[in-house]
Order: structure tokens, then C-alpha cells, then sequence
């Protein structure tokens, strides 16, 4: 799970939002800095006729970098870990992009505008783009990728929801790409923002979404600034070469390695002794230890990443029937388990202060705070939320756990095992919750079983996970909608509300940007009310780099691995 992509960005978005109802407005992407050119230098003649000896050949600069988890899979039609869109931002293209600075810019596209009624967008394509086997990029290729999703939903579950309202795709040109919709999009730019250019031939064949989903991809083939190289998900090992034809500059390092580490204190420590070059994710109980380095960095930037307690919510007649204790669908349960939650004890001492307690699905990052709804979080009292459970007919065994009939308070409280985060938060949510009669069981499970498990079997009650929100709320909204768990998408919640649906729905057609702000609040407090997760926390970035090996990122809410931080940066001289 996880797309972890990221925060603040609406004061841009606002302007495309109005202009989506006026229409005619050109929008030009500025063009990306070319690669650096290497200086000339002449040599002095010699005065003896002996040839100069050539210089040495220079190392191939190579950027190690360290994190915790690993792509699920390196296809994007059914990928839901945050390091696969880590890794597909750097080797497919979009045709927009969100900037350092927060604005939607150009990436394949050079520049784009709408129809006066905003039904018909036209996009005009970079020229010299090419695919990492050499050949041209064309207009053609791009509408057959974004089809793709739109013809086949079931199969393109992680991705389909960005093409929800697009009825016709096509190219007027090699150059030329038109999107026709069915009413206007406010957030258009955004949408493309996650619609990668892959490559046709290798995607053409897939007849049923089950083979489409089947396949890995590791032989990526894409337009963007690396090349993939291997893929070694056993030993965790992820390799991408430098695209020296990137149509925004040749990237100034060689290679990047990515390394999974089997625990946070081996990362921590590979980071301090020169192992690897930059740490993707530092573990907020090590931070203040990592800022101590010498020749090492820490950035902090306030994120969009949350953690929620996933609540068990599948509609008992879905096929499966969801393995999980029948207590769950009891609203004075859920709301039992979320006043013996002590949230500020979670930030300060799982997150060391690095963050902030949650209360919405939406972080207060997302457009600077205008979409998050400030709801008044329910107060911890481990009393009330006793008295919660008395006075709904749960009564106190002589074991010290709570049951009515045949039905004990007691649950599975599960989470991924690539997270140091999680194993103490479940501890002290053990804790409070059996000072109140609630009995749970933390385990630490792999994240592709914890996937399995979800999405969209239903075999778990409790589960600790987490989300990085796109920068537009539209993304993590659709997490609760029917349809991402019917059709095996997003949803590991298994909520299902027709009115959320309705108002997902509506909140896409808005072009009004306070009309979609009330929608979008209105759904935040129906989520915070049926519970199918209860947020814990919002998380800052905290990464790390080593600066007397390299230079040139870009520190940002996005963070410091993305393109356009990762194509800067260079060796040090």
C-alpha cells in the first residue's frame, strides 16, 4: 500500500480549476535544464614529440540508496507500494508533473490548453523523446497507454480512477495528443500527472486483466531519466542505469542501487559508515542520532504521509465472506477503540514529535490546509471508553477481556513488517486497549500477505498501515469508494457507503473550488464517523544524505528521491 506521493499544492491548482469553466487558457511547460556540457580545455604544445599520455578513464558514479521496503511489483496496472511509484517516476514519463515549488509543469508535453467549455484538452508532445530502446516517442503510443486504462478498469485497478470522466483519446499527430471528456475536470492536471506513458509492446497482449496482473514488468521500457537494469526482489536489490537521451538532460550520476534492509538500525548504521549514499525513509527514534553524522544531512519537511488503523468494514454477503471478529461491526466498538487511543503519546513516543496526531484521511498538508476538514478528534479517557463498552452489553470476563454471547473483544492487531514504526505503536494500543476489556494480538506480517490479506479477501480485524496521499485529494478519497474494493483496487477497508460513492462522484465534476472544498469535507467527517480507519498520525519526510559523496538535491515536501531531485544530483568534486 502507499502511494507515497505527496502534499501541499492548491494555490496553482486553483487558477486551472476556474479556467476549466472559462476555457481557452494555454498552458506552456518550461523546458528542463540540458545536461551540463563538459569543459573544453586545450592542451599546451609540447616541445617534444612524444604523444600525451590519455587520461584515465573516471569511475562510473554510482548513488546507493537505502530503504526499508521494495517494490510489490513494477507494474503500474496493479502496483500499491510506495517504492514502485518511487521507481516508476524515474523510468516512465507523464505528460504533466508536480514541481519542486508545488506547481503542475510539463514533462512529455511542452505545453497544452482546453476547449472554451473544457471538454476538449490538446496536448503538444517534447520533441526527441524517446523509449529506452532507442525509438521515437509518439502521440499514438501515449493515447494507446491512457486507453488502455480506460478500456480495461478491472485490470487497470490502481490506476483507473485518473481517467474517470475521460470519454475519447487520440492523437491528431506524431506530435499531437487530444482528451475529450464527458463534463469538466478540475483537477485535469493532476489526473495525467499518474497516466505513466508505458510501453504498448509490452503491455498489447494481455487479453484478461488476471494476465495483465500476472505480469511483473521487470523489464521496464520507458521514456524516463533511468533505464532499469535488474530487479532482484529476493535480495532486495533494485538497479537503474542513466538514460543519456532523457529529453530533460542526461541525469548527472551514472547508476542508482537501491538496497532493502532487513531492519532500520543496519540502514542507519550503512548510512554512517559510507555503505550507502542516502537513507529514503529515517526512522523518526533515530533521526536525532542520524542528524549527529559527520558529512551526513537530515531533512525534515512537513509530509502528507498518515498512519491509520484499518477497521474491518466488508459488507458480510461479499464474495469472500471476510474472516474477522463480528464485534468490528459494532459503532460503540469502533468508538471504543478510538477513545482508548491516545494519539499524543503515539506522536511523542513512536514519532519522537516528528509529526503531528491525525484526525482525517485528508493531511493538512493538501493544498495548504484548504482541503483537510479540522474535525474535533475524539478525546482520549480510557473511563469513557470503558463505559462505551458496559453500557453496549460487553461485560468483563474474569481473563480481563470483554465479551456479550458468544462474542469476545478480541482481535488480530496486524502490521507490514518493512516499518519500525509499527510494532511500538501496536504495543501501546495492547496496552490502553486491555485497560478497558479489549484484548489484541500485534504480529508483524510481510507486506505482500498483509496486501493478500485485504485487498480484497477481507481476512484480518485490525491492521496498522499507512497512505502518502497525491498532492490532489482526489487520490485518497477514492480509497473509500465501493468500487476500489469490488473491482480489487485501492480499498483495504472494505468500506462501502453509497453516499460517499455519490459524493466522490460529484466532488470530480466540481469546477468550484469552495463547491468541491464543502464535498470533500463532508466525506472527511462520513470516514471519521463510520471508522473504517482511524487516523493516527501524520508523518514529516526524514531523510538523509551523505554530502561528502554527493551534491544537488533538491529538498522539498515531495522529497529528496524523486526526478527531479535525483537527475541533479552529482558527485562531488
Amino acid at each position: 500500500m502507499s502511494n507515497r506521493r505527496l502534499s501541499v499544492y492548491l494555490l496553482v491548482l486553483l487558477s486551472l480549476i476556474l479556467a476549466a469553466c472559462t476555457g481557452g487558457t494555454a498552458t506552456t511547460a518550461p523546458e528542463g535544464a540540458s545536461a551540463p556540457q563538459p569543459e573544453t580545455t586545450t592542451a599546451p604544445e609540447s616541445e617534444s614529440a612524444t604523444e600525451p599520455e590519455a587520461a584515465p578513464p573516471s569511475e562510473p558514479s554510482v548513488l546507493r540508496i537505502g530503504w526499508l521496503g521494495k517494490p510489490d511489483t513494477l507494474n503500474p496496472a496493479y502496483a500499491f507500494l510506495t517504492e514502485s511509484y518511487v521507481i516508476f517516476d524515474l523510468v516512465y514519463g507523464t505528460l504533466t508533473t508536480e514541481s519542486i515549488e508545488g506547481q503542475y509543469i510539463g514533462n512529455l508535453a511542452s505545453e497544452w490548453s482546453h476547449s472554451e467549455d473544457g471538454l476538449v484538452w490538446t496536448f503538444n508532445l517534447r520533441d526527441g523523446v524517446k523509449w529506452h530502446d532507442g525509438s521515437d516517442f509518439t502521440a499514438d503510443q501515449m493515447a494507446w497507454a491512457i486507453n488502455a486504462v480506460m478500456n480495461d478498469p478491472d485490470g487497470w485497478a490502481a490506476l483507473s480512477n485518473y481517467v474517470s470522466g475521460f470519454s475519447e483519446v487520440k492523437a491528431v499527430d506524431p506530435q499531437t495528443l487530444q482528451i475529450t471528456l464527458e463534463a469538466p475536470i478540475g483537477n485535469m492536471d493532476y489526473r495525467l500527472s499518474f497516466l505513466f506513458a508505458v510501453y504498448p509492446k509490452d503491455f498489447e497482449s494481455f487479453s484478461t486483466p488476471e494476465d495483465l496482473q500476472n505480469f511483473s514488468n521487470d523489464a521496464i521500457i520507458g521514456t524516463g531519466a533511468f533505464k532499469m537494469n535488474t530487479f532482484d526482489k529476493d535480495k532486495g536489490v533494485l538497479i537503474l542505469d542513466a538514460n543519456p537521451d532523457f529529453y530533460l538532460g542526461a541525469p548527472k550520476v551514472d547508476q542508482l542501487i537501491f538496497q532493502t534492509f532487513d531492519n532500520a538500525d543496519a540502514m542507519v548504521q550503512a548510512l554512517k559508515v559510507g555503505d550507502v549514499d542516502m537513507v529514503n525513509e529515517v526512522p523518526s527514534s533515530a533521526f536525532e542520532t542520524v542528524k549527529g553524522f559527520e558529512d551526513v544531512k537530515a531533512v525534515q519537511q512537513p509530509g502528507r504521509y498518515f498512519a491509520e488503523m484499518i477497521i474491518n468494514s466488508v459488507p458480510d454477503d461479499h464474495d469472500p465472506v471476510p474472516t474477522r471478529n463480528p464485534a468490528l461491526k459494532d459503532p460503540q466498538v469502533r468508538l471504543a477503540l478510538a477513545t482508548a487511543m491516545n494519539k499524543q503519546d503515539l506522536v511523542q513516543i513512536v514519532l519522537q514529535d516528528l509529526g503531528s496526531p491525525g484526525t482525517t484521511l485528508v493531511p493538512p498538508t493538501l493544498g495548504g490546509g484548504f482541503w483537510h476538514n479540522p474535525i474535533q478528534d475524539i478525546s482520549f479517557n480510557l473511563d469513557q471508553a470503558d463505559q462505551i463498552l458496559e453500557d453496549a452489553g460487553y461485560v468483563m470476563g474474569s481473563d480481563g477481556v470483554r465479551s456479550k454471547g458468544d462474542v469476545r473483544l478480541e482481535f488480530r492487531l496486524q502490521f507490514p513488517s518493512d516499518n519500525p514504526l509499527y510494532p511500538r505503536a501496536a504495543d501501546l494500543l495492547t496496552d490502553w486497549y486491555s485497560q478497558v476489556g479489549i484484548k489484541t494480538t500485534p504480529e508483524s506480517v510481510d507486506p505482500d500477505s498483509l496486501v493478500a490479506a485485504t485487498t480484497p479477501t477481507g481476512d484480518y480485524d485490525l491492521v496498522l498501515w499507512g497512505w502518502g496521499p497525491d498532492p490532489d485529494p482526489d487520490f485518497i478519497l477514492s480509497v473509500m469508494t465501493s468500487d476500489q474494493f469490488v473491482d480489487g483496487g485501492w480499498s483495504d477497508s472494505g468500506y462501502m457507503n453509497p453516499e460517499y460513492d455519490q459524493l466522490y462522484l460529484d466532488q470530480q465534476v466540481a469546477v468550484d473550488r469552495d463547491e468541491r472544498q464543502r464535498i470533500i469535507w463532508q466525506m472527511q467527517e462520513m470516514v471519521f464517523n463510520d471508522r473504517p480507519y482511524i487516523i493516527l498520525w501524520y508523518e514529516d519526510i526524514l531523510q538523509a544524505y551523505r554530502t561528502d559523496r554527493f551534491t544537488g538535491f533538491k529538498e522539498s515536501t515531495l522529497g529528496i528521491e524523486i526526478s527531479l531531485s535525483l537527475t541533479q544530483v552529482e558527485p562531488v568534486k
